[in-house]
């Protein structure tokens, strides 16, 4: 049986993360299993997980060790946390959240504390840079969102030096270009997904078109990797999103052979 496993605390941002873990799990066709790191004079979340009808697992010791830990587990299938455990306005994420992310091979979703989220994911904003690992690296999810019915709404971001020129019949190569762009980066049917292309700087983008969009959930792929100069799109998105963002790693290893355009 595979497990999402949702890492909280006995604070109100518990709530959000635990809505978000049994939306992912469904969409991941798992089972969601609470985590609790006890700490000296902090209460435990046992009244929301047995309202919820979770299975609690409450272990002592360091919260991003024990949770690094129990990720490592091979029935779980992603890990779900709270950005941050104050509800404030837009601020970068707290230092558990982003070790873990850092740290846990899987995917992992982080939660604001104010985030909103239904019951069931029902449409996901995938921003796609043009990368072939990045495409990868969103690939399981996009079919797991195929076989769910979701709909999927994936972002591209021009810059200045990746505008496509298209002739004199603007709409015919736009939609060109659109068919070809997706046929390069979507393994999975095209059914269900419908593409956005915007002008700028994608780390001002993302949020905004997740927004506008009605998103539930933000998919990103990422290297894991928050050096300076990296990530900054993951960075910024986790700082000012009002969504779960579900982060998914890019591969490491072989790669796989090219997409052939449909």
């Amino acid at each position: 049986m595979r497990h999402v496993l949702a890492a909280i605390n006995a604070d109100p941002c518990a709530r959000p993360v635990l809505d978000a873990a049994s939306a992912l799990a469904e969409l991941f066709d798992a089972t969601t299993v609470a985590l609790h790191v006890r700490e000296t004079g902090v209460g435990s979340p046992t009244e929301l997980t047995d309202v919820a009808g979770v299975e609690l697992r409450e272990v002592g010791g360091e919260p991003i060790e024990q949770i690094v830990a129990a990720a490592d587990e091979g029935e779980i299938a992603a890990v779900v946390l709270g950005s941050r455990g104050a509800q404030a306005g837009p601020r970068p994420a707290g230092h558990t959240a982003l070790e873990v992310i850092k740290r846990v091979a899987k995917p992992v979703t982080i939660v604001p504390p104010h985030a909103r989220t239904p019951k069931r994911f029902a449409r996901l904003l995938v921003p796609l840079e043009g990368a072939k690992e990045s495409s990868e690296a969103v690939d399981d999810t996009i079919a797991l969102a195929h076989r769910h019915k979701l709909e999927i709404v994936v972002l591209h971001v021009h810059s200045p030096s990746t505008m496509p020129a298209f002739s004199d019949h603007e709409p015919h190569g736009t939609q060109a270009w659109d068919q070809e762009f997706l046929a390069r980066h979507l393994a999975a049917t095209h059914e269900h997904v419908r593409l956005l292309r915007h002008f700028g700087v994608a780390a001002d983008d993302v949020v905004a078109v997740a927004e506008e969009a009605a998103a539930d959930l933000i998919v990103l792929a990422w290297s894991q990797m928050l050096g300076e100069g990296r990530a900054h799109v993951v960075s910024e998105t986790i700082a000012h999103s009002s969504l779960p963002i579900l982060l998914l790693p890019v591969r490491v290893g072989p790669r796989r052979p090219a997409r052939a355009t449909r």
